[in-house]
């Protein structure tokens, strides 16, 4: 049997809703139609600091339909490395088009912190959990 998950806090603005859980992980879910942009980023990251509390933890990406990133999110995300609280980042892809742009990004940016690309949920949490 598996553990319960609860979640310590939510943050929801009009573009993602992120979970602080009480297993570590912090799972961003960015809604419907959200393009992520510089100057989403900038708020997002305020956000990841206040939910990480000075701590890095690992973080687990979805999205809910049509999400996107511009070209100068991108580049601006490599700006953000220094303090953006991530031990390592797991990004859902369930559609072609998610896994296009995530691996796009993988091999384009080279994140600093481990970066990998899942179809399903279960896959990343187990991965994640190796970062805690």
């Amino acid at each position: 049997m598996g553990e319960t998950l609860f979640i310590d806090k939510v943050i929801e603005n009009d573009f993602a809703i992120v979970h602080s859980r009480t297993d570590g992980i912090v799972h961003i879910t960015f809604k419907e139609g959200t393009e992520i942009d510089v100057e989403l980023q900038d708020q997002m990251i305020k956000v990841y600091i206040e939910i990480c509390a000075g701590k890095k933890r690992p973080f687990l990406y979805s999205g809910i339909g049509d999400v996107s990133i511009t070209k100068e999110g991108r580049e601006h995300s490599k700006t953000l490395e220094d303090v953006f609280p991530a031990s390592a980042s797991a990004v859902i892809a369930d559609t072609l088009g998610y896994k296009i742009i995530a691996n796009f990004y993988l091999k384009v940016n080279k994140p600093k912190t481990p970066y990998k690309v899942f179809n399903d949920v279960a896959s990343a949490e187990a991965w994640l959990k190796t970062f805690l």
